[in-house]
């Protein structure tokens, strides 16, 4: 049996009191994968059952890859959000209380992923006034 390749599920967002869901993605043009404003139920069917509510209003894109390449997911959502870099930070820069963000999140039977960002994403990152976290890491069931 071969070994199978980590899922990396990679995550932008943006967030923020200051965030409105409809209106950034008038701007950018970009579908999120899922929005949400601070108070409603959560998205997540088991935290909604549960009446957990949105902490805080967000926007977010997401990519998922079988892949050894952390950068991968980094890359491809870069690839979406790049071209809109001056709408996004003008958005952001008026609104004191929304932040940007870029998240990984890694399930892996054996073989581990590469846990390296390229030079060319880190300066996307950096110009983006982007955080960058590495979620948690779980076996692939």
């Amino acid at each position: 049996m071969s070994p199978k390749a980590p899922v990396i599920t990679t995550h932008f967002w943006i967030q923020g009191d200051g965030l409105d869901p409809n209106e950034f993605t008038r701007l950018v043009g970009i579908q999120p994968y899922r929005i949400g404003k601070k108070g409603e139920l959560s998205s997540h069917p088991a935290a909604a059952k549960q009446g957990v509510k949105n902490r805080e209003t967000f926007w977010v894109m997401e990519v998922e890859h079988n892949s050894y390449s952390m950068d991968e997911g980094i890359q491809a959502l870069l690839g979406q959000i790049w071209p809109h870099r001056e709408k996004v930070l003008e958005y952001v820069k008026g609104r004191p209380t929304v932040t940007l963000g870029m998240n990984s999140t890694i399930h892996m039977a054996e073989d581990r992923p590469v846990y390296e960002i390229s030079l060319d994403s880190i300066k996307k990152l950096a110009a983006l006034e982007c955080r960058f976290m590495l979620n948690d890491i779980y076996p692939l069931e």
